[in-house]
């Protein structure tokens, strides 16, 4: 195929389906750079995409041009809230049908302003710090977790560690898709089927690395903290999503480290942060309604950590 018929596949895309990239053959580990976003992943840019796809009012390609497998389009499009035209030069490599690198230039102070978004030297909100680095520790973890390891009973109740892990994934796969916008089937928020379905494959560190690239990436995007999303029980703002996803890899990070006997070290900084969130938002309710256990008391004197865990039904 001429590399440019997969590249119009791509500008389809964002001319004709919103950003939609279903179908448009992008690398697993497609690399995108550009002046408001980058990307390492196929995943995290195909979330990028259906977010900013939305805001898209129209869209050409005015010239183009082709070098062996190298694809330079020059594009025109317009966006809300910016009321003229952005143009930008994107270079886009193919190799053998599909899109495994692409670079974006323009001067995007504009849209940076007009969305809000933080320039690239100033830090992000603090819980997106906290996140990544309570990916990190969760990552590190799987790294050292042996095939024994994986087959290891879990101090969740009839779940092996490696179920574990995929519950784990499955979660933050889930509470991404509705940040992005997507509506997720009720049948799906159930736990059980989450961990009976393998997420983990063949490459845990790997699937819970891509996972945790689109978890940032969409929870980085302009106005995903302050948004409401459909999220049971009810309407949920953004910021609660990122704070369970969180809590989710702390919590079910220490999880696999006990069940596979594993050594686990997160930040101090992170497990208080997710304390404080448990403390008000994990009570009797959510007990009542089964995704919790009963509290397990711990000492006054008790780590933030033995405490959040003891306060979520486990025993450090």
């Amino acid at each position: 195929m001429d590399p440019r018929e997969t590249v119009e596949l791509y500008y389809d895309a964002w001319r004709a389906r919103a950003g939609d990239m279903t179908g448009v053959p992008l690398a697993e580990r497609f690399s995108f750079r550009g002046p408001v976003a980058s990307f390492d992943s196929a995943d995290g840019y195909r979330a990028m995409a259906r977010q900013a796809g939305a805001a898209v009012r129209s869209f050409r390609v005015r010239q183009q041009f082709a070098d062996a497998d190298l694809v330079c389009s020059i594009i025109d499009w317009e966006m809300a809230p910016l009321t003229g035209t952005l143009t930008a030069a994107e270079v886009l490599r193919v190799r053998d049908g599909v899109i495994v690198s692409g670079e974006l230039i323009y001067d995007a102070e504009e849209l940076r302003r007009a969305m809000g978004a933080a320039p690239k030297d100033e830090p992000p909100p603090e819980i997106l710090g906290l996140l990544a680095r309570s990916y990190d520790a969760t990552a590190a973890l799987l790294a050292t977790i042996t095939p024994l390891g994986f087959a290891a009973v879990s101090p969740c109740a009839g779940w092996t560690v490696r179920q574990v892990g995929t519950h784990l994934i499955g979660s933050l796969q889930l509470l991404a898709r509705v940040a992005e916008g997507e509506t997720v089937a009720q049948g799906e928020f159930d736990a059980h089927s989450m961990a009976a379905t393998d997420h983990l494959g063949p490459d845990p560190v790997a699937a819970f690395r891509a996972v945790a690239e689109r978890s940032i990436t969409v929870f980085t995007l302009p106005d995903t903290l302050e948004r409401r999303y459909a999220f049971p029980p009810g309407s949920t703002p953004g910021a609660v999503l990122a704070n369970i996803s969180m809590l989710e890899s702390v919590v079910h990070g220490w999880d696999l480290a006990r069940g596979a006997g594993a050594p686990y070290q997160v930040d101090q900084t992170v497990v208080e942060a997710v304390w404080a969130f448990a403390g008000r938002a994990i009570g009797d309710e959510q007990r009542r309604a089964g995704l919790f256990a009963a509290a397990v008391p711990t000492a006054a004197d008790a780590s933030p950590l033995t405490t959040l865990l003891g306060h979520l039904g486990r025993r450090a």
